[in-house]
């Protein structure tokens, strides 16, 4: 039998793979060991594993090399994606500029932004570092700053793996050491992209594993348009997370408990992880429910605030009291009363997947900004309002940084709202919708996100064994 070696780098692999048992078909074929990083919050449910084989370290001084090369490369090969300039703009937090702005005026906030920011590494080392003339010399010295992690490849030694498997978001430290290690030592690798939006948002590969596990064909085209594959390195997969809306979700909509007790109709609001004035959006559109004669006892809004908001230059702390028709998200809720913090990321907190579902499959439509969870919605076959239009106080989140989405509209029942003063049409519209036809919205998604008769579990055991074949 193959031995396989399976490495979660970060806690939300925890959630995705392991929890969802991704890797529930590969024993069948192969040997399966799962190695992790020592850092998880989630270390000791990894650990405890009877297929655990061990964890590695990484020094965060390391880390930090790491990351400056993936924002020099970042910034060499912005012209690849747009989102490449858009997640700069974030780490710097590029001023905000009104389209009626005087020329005087915007030289004016650009200095203010400007010279408290000279020191700042964040901003200025990726145009610094990135640019055409200084980065053949910039990269050279990065790299030699980032030697392979021997904690790693001891490991990697010590069990003999015929290939090497890992999620990754295209990020991340130990995912360029797998690739590096399994060069030196002969050993084929695998890295299973967790999420559709990373192969356009974050850096290019300046090391390649031998195979890339993708969501469908959107992301097999950015892999080579963006970071050069070869199509034959490059597989249709799909995403371990979503196999629960084409399982009985679908069949039995009648099955799904409404997540507002008691139960009552909503609009289903959805954070994003980027900075957005989510707060200021649920107000519009409490006033555009009240104008249309819509009652708070008929019809509510649910909020969900995404789990691990990045930091916003507005006020993203939720109280019920200045809400007429607004509802707190239960899983968040319940989070929240935990001990997580709003606006901090605690990445011990992993939403259960399986709540998902029932919570989409309950909207009447879903509104929110540029988020993955708009995506889901289409799966549950739901109307969705994907807020794109500039909140002024952030890097734009309008839909030409985010290119991941570039298609979505095609979508029945999908629509973007690119100005504020579109969100009442856009949001009666979605409420009017029509139940979306099956066929019809799946012939678009599939372009999105590539599924068949098997489940996730079974297509990752079959192309393991198609790259590392049994022994006879």
């Amino acid at each position: 039998m193959a031995r396989i070696l399976f490495m979660v780098s970060h806690d939300i692999y925890v959630r995705n793979y392991l929890r969802t048992n991704a890797l529930q078909e590969v024993p069948e074929n192969h040997t399966v060991t799962v190695i992790s990083d020592s850092n998880l919050a989630l270390r000791d449910e990894v650990e405890s594993r009877p297929d655990h084989g061990g964890s590695y370290f990484y020094p965060s001084n390391i880390n930090r090399a790491h990351q400056l090369l993936f924002q020099i490369l970042m910034w060499r090969y912005q012209a690849k994606s747009p989102t490449f300039r858009f997640r700069w703009m974030r780490m710097a937090q590029w001023p905000t500029f009104a389209p009626d702005e005087s020329l005087l005026a915007r030289v004016s906030i650009f200095l203010r932004w400007l010279i408290p920011n000279l020191a700042n590494g964040t901003a200025m080392l990726p145009p610094l570092l990135g640019n055409r003339l200084v980065f053949p010399i910039s990269s050279r010295i990065l790299k030699r700053r980032v030697p392979v992690n021997q904690s790693l490849e001891d490991l990697v030694v010590r069990h003999k793996p015929d290939l090497i498997v890992f999620p990754s978001a295209a990020y991340e430290s130990s995912g360029i050491d797998a690739i590096r290690i399994g060069r030196k030592l002969e050993i084929p690798t695998l890295s299973l992209i967790d999420n559709w939006d990373n192969l356009t948002s974050k850096t290019v590969y300046w090391v390649k594993p031998n195979h890339l596990g993708v969501w469908g064909e959107q992301a097999l085209n950015q892999a080579v348009e963006v970071h050069n594959f070869d199509p034959a390195q490059i597989h249709l997969i799909g995403t371990p997370r979503f196999d629960q809306y084409f399982l009985s979700r679908r069949a039995f909509p009648e099955a799904i408990h409404n997540a507002i007790e008691p139960p009552k109709p909503y609009v289903l609001f959805v954070g994003s992880a980027m900075p957005f004035d989510e707060i200021e959006s649920l107000q519009v559109i409490e006033s555009i429910l009240a104008s249309n004669g819509f009652s708070p006892s008929d019809i509510r809004i649910l909020y969900r605030p995404h789990p691990w908001q990045h930091k916003r230059k507005v006020s993203a702390i939720f109280s019920p009291l200045d809400f007429t028709y607004t509802d707190l998200d239960p899983q968040i809720l319940a989070a929240y009363d935990s001990g997580v913090t709003p606006g901090i990321t605690d990445t011990s907190f992993q939403p259960d997947l399986s709540y998902y579902p029932q919570l989409l499959s309950g909207a009447r439509c879903v509104v929110g900004p540029l988020t993955t969870m708009l995506f889901e919605a289409v799966l549950c076959l739901k109307p969705v309002v994907a807020l794109a239009y500039n909140d002024g106080f952030h890097a734009s989140t309008s839909r030409r940084y985010f290119s991941h989405f570039d298609g979505m509209e095609n979508i029945p029942g999908f629509s973007f709202c690119e100005e504020e003063e579109a969100l009442e049409s856009a949001l009666l519209n979605a409420l009017g919708q029509a139940r979306i036809n099956q066929a019809d919205s799946d012939a678009h998604s599939r372009y999105f996100l590539f599924r068949d008769h098997l489940t996730y579990p079974e297509r990752l055991s079959r192309l393991i064994t198609a790259l590392a074949p049994p022994a006879p």
